[in-house]
């Protein structure tokens, strides 16, 4: 009997709050969306209002796509489920939201860029021509899906100038491109096309990597020890300093520093060329760059090993991951640059796999704006 009215209860429960959700405004239940835990915290209340928001007619989803947060991907990724059933509701209906509407939300910077991606692709569903005539508007937009269709465009234009021999604008229209793009591969393809048109391009310096440092080694990894022992680098930048390493016939010590510069068109602080390819130790590398002002900055950095990373002797991010992958952007540190000198110290983490596919040994790392965008007032 207990058990049954137990179930009773919850089932109320459920109920009542079904209909509450169900009466709820379209800010209510966008609010309940957006208070997902990453944690699972507000689950199933986010269940019912997406459920509930679905059922709308379209005229509610410009406030639905208003409530986007960038900040929230998971919320996002569900409130655009609810926007495209409410979309698909309105063409069913035969009254789908106006083009018009669509259009101002697209071009309206204040929103969310996931809100006006989404809002994009509903246009795009709706009038195919409509969205393309958007598209080279988006050239130097806030939203990266959005700019990436546009930098595409203009690659293709090249492509086609280049194929009738127009050689000079097809450089023009790829440099034009190679200045909108944040995207590496499509960084890479440009400058690939310009290399073919007797240009070239430096795409370290395009992105802001980091190119001119400093590196140290080898420490010891200690069994995994090493990743969280302060070594001297730790505690005192001294370029002319030595200290006791880790007595490997392949680096032979004192450890000390010496200067490491990247190639042209490369991105790699590369230890094991510095070195050698050995394996459980760890390396340094520091750099200083100069800010002509206090500014809010984004250090961005990749890596198969495991890193910390310091601005200033504050430690901004510890990453004790090893042989995940090396993915550019892997990882993000927002961070304010003091004016002046600006000094930035990495470690790097080799561990004890053999495996052939972990004999690397490197970083990358570059500075740039919330968009990726280098910041060309930091300099080396």
């Amino acid at each position: 009997m207990k058990i049954r009215s137990t179930l009773f209860v919850a089932l109320v429960v459920l109920t009542t709050t079904a209909a509450s959700l169900r009466a709820a405004t379209v800010e209510e239940l966008t609010t309940t969306v957006n208070a997902i835990g990453s944690d699972g915290r507000g689950f199933p209340e986010a269940v019912q209002a997406v459920q509930a928001l679905s059922k709308l007619d379209a005229k509610a989803i410009p406030q639905i796509l208003a409530s986007f947060d960038d900040e929230k991907p998971i919320a996002a990724n569900w409130l655009r489920g609810a926007v495209e059933s409410v979309a698909q509701n309105g063409r069913e209906s035969g009254s789908p939201l106006p083009d018009e509407t669509l259009v101002t939300f697209i071009e309206d910077d204040n929103q969310s860029s996931k809100a006006r991606t989404v809002a994009f692709h509903l246009l795009k569903n709706q009038n195919e021509p409509a969205a393309k005539e958007l598209i080279p508007s988006f050239e130097n937009d806030s939203s990266l899906e959005l700019r990436l269709l546009a930098v595409d465009r203009l690659m293709k234009q090249a492509k086609s100038e280049a194929a009738d021999e127009k050689k000079e604008e097809a450089i023009a229209t790829y440099r034009q491109a190679l200045t909108a793009t944040r995207n590496a591969a499509q960084a890479s393809e440009i400058a690939d096309a310009l290399k073919e048109l007797g240009e070239e391009v430096d795409t370290t310096e395009h992105f802001g990597f980091v190119k001119d440092w400093h590196v140290i080694a080898a420490f010891d990894f200690a069994k995994g020890k090493g990743f969280d022992t302060a070594y001297p680098p730790e505690t005192e930048i001294d370029l002319e300093g030595k200290y006791a390493a880790k007595p490997i016939e392949e680096i032979k010590g004192p450890a000390k520093w010496q200067p490491l510069t990247v190639e042209k068109g490369k991105r790699h602080v590369d230890f094991n060329q510095a070195y050698s390819p050995v394996k459980e130790v760890v390396g340094y590398a520091v750099t200083t760059l100069e800010s002509e002002k206090a500014q809010d900055v984004e250090l961005r950095w990749g890596s198969p090993n495991a890193t910390k990373v310091w601005l200033n002797g504050e430690l901004v991010a510890s990453n004790k991951v090893y042989h995940a992958g090396d993915n550019f952007d892997q990882y993000i540190a927002k961070v304010q640059l003091q004016p002046g000198e600006n000094t930035i110290l990495v470690k790097v983490v080799q561990n004890e796999q053999t495996q052939s596919w972990t004999n690397v040994w490197h970083f990358d790392l570059r500075v740039c704006d919330h968009l990726g965008t280098a910041i060309r007032e930091a300099k080396p």
